[in-house]
């Protein structure tokens, strides 16, 4: 898990075409910047009324939700899991919202959630340094049992589980990267080598490589195999620091490159394309049109075109070309990485905290502290659309394929829905810091 949005213990002006239209801004704005009374027999405004479009919600956290993943398959089997500020994790139905499994256990906040590679396993990392593992015992994955506890690390910020395998890895805030095999849990490496908090780190598509970043500055590429590190970057190299340290990464599906984002809004484009031939990484391209200051949050490629099947394993796109990045200062940008030029632009209204892409086509969807997740298309930055209900921040989102189903009030939904032709394909799950996660159907 890459690059989400983490809690801890303690404009280039934008092409016309690209603006978001008026009526998605929540603020009132008058002639002169001076806001009018309503009298007291005037009718309020669209935007002072609460609006809620989600079809189910999960309620049981209580707390804030920090994360929160689809099931592999999804949606057959319709799961999601979420960790939350409750010291718990959950396993639920996203059909109604009932209750799966509760996945207790921690004495702290779960940050981090994951699904293994075949959805047999479900791992939850907190705050208080404990990995916890369950596996399924039915078909009908219905009953998800203890598995055992991992320790060894302080806090975790994240969780990876390699693509095509029942390996483990976690990223700690005291410097140290661990790696188990599951079941048994036997450990196989401990990777040291950074000297800040591990804020992000993933497995090459192939599975060969694991790279990882640091609040230190600093990006390794990794044997897993042996621990061993194959190629460093530090912020020492003028080309590549980025004032922070790093925040969030993204491989490539072909393997040869690696794009972190920076804690003060800069992004790096890194070769790894040679280090099996003893070539060091290489600073490739410098990405810069986030507002200073402002925390990358999130960087994934993206396919301009739809493209199916065949796709690398452990990704959601074929290509290498093009890629999107989202910050706090609330832009999305998708970049032309072949001209190391932005392609296009667009706004939430706050902090963006995560983004992810719908698999292998030019849609993705980003949640945001304004209160709501939107989708956009990649090729024209159109805002395909929003997703309403949350009355706080959200801090998470994960989208599968739409399993055609109707959900209304009557199965625990808010928001009735009943013509799923109108739907474009996919679902999306947000995770709230108001302690709910909803439901949505993209429309």
């Amino acid at each position: 898990m890459d690059g989400a949005w983490h809690p801890t213990a303690e404009d280039a002006q934008e092409p016309e075409d690209l603006r978001i239209a008026a009526d998605d801004v929540d603020v009132d704005v008058t002639e002169g910047g001076v806001e009018t009374p309503m009298d007291d027999d005037e009718e309020p405004e669209d935007d002072d009324v609460f609006e809620d479009n989600s079809i189910a919600a999960f309620y049981s956290h209580r707390k804030s939700v920090f994360c929160v993943q689809l099931h592999p398959q999804f949606p057959d089997p319709p799961l999601a899991v979420s960790g939350g500020e409750d010291d718990a994790a959950w396993v639920w139905n996203t059909i109604d919202g009932s209750e799966v499994a509760h996945l207790t256990g921690h004495t702290d906040s779960v940050v981090a959630v994951a699904f293994s590679h075949d959805g047999d396993m479900v791992a939850t990392g907190g705050l208080d340094g404990r990995v916890r593992l369950w596996r399924r015992q039915d078909d009908a994955y219905t009953t998800w049992t203890f598995l055992t506890n991992l320790g060894g690390p302080s806090e975790i910020v994240w969780l990876e589980w390699h693509p095509r395998g029942p390996v483990l890895v976690a990223g700690s805030s005291d410097t140290t990267v661990w790696m188990w095999k599951l079941p048994s849990g036997a450990e196989m490496n401990v990777f040291n080598g950074h000297t800040g908090s591990v804020t992000c780190g993933r497995f090459t598509p192939d599975g060969r490589r694991l790279v990882t970043g640091s609040d230190d500055g600093s990006l390794i590429v990794w044997d897993p195999t042996s621990g061993a590190p194959l190629a460093k970057l530090k912020d020492t190299n003028s080309r590549f620091a980025l004032d922070g340290g790093i925040t969030s990464l993204a491989v490539s599906p072909d393997n040869k490159l690696v794009v972190v984002g920076g804690a003060a809004g800069g992004v790096r484009v890194v070769s790894i394309a040679n280090i099996e031939q003893g070539a060091a990484a290489q600073v490739v391209g410098a990405l810069d049109a986030h507002d200073a200051g402002e925390s990358v949050e999130s960087v994934e490629f993206i396919d301009l075109l739809p493209s199916q099947s065949d796709a690398p394993s452990g990704t959601t796109a074929r290509t290498s070309t093009h890629l999107v990045s989202a910050a706090t200062d609330g832009r999305v940008i998708v970049w032309d990485l072949a001209q190391g030029k932005m392609r296009g632009e667009a706004r939430h209204e706050a902090a963006v905290t995560k983004l992810i892409v719908h698999p292998y086509t030019p849609l993705f969807s980003t949640s945001s502290m304004d209160h709501r997740l939107r989708t956009w298309d990649a090729r024209t930055m159109q805002l395909v659309g929003t997703q309403h209900g949350f009355t706080d921040g959200v801090l998470d989102v994960a989208v599968g394929v739409d399993d055609g189903l109707t959900q209304g009030a009557e199965t625990g939904g808010i928001g009735a829905f009943v013509d799923p032709t109108r739907s474009k394909g996919y679902k999306l799950v947000g995770a709230g810091d108001e302690g709910v996660a909803l439901v949505f159907r993209l429309i």
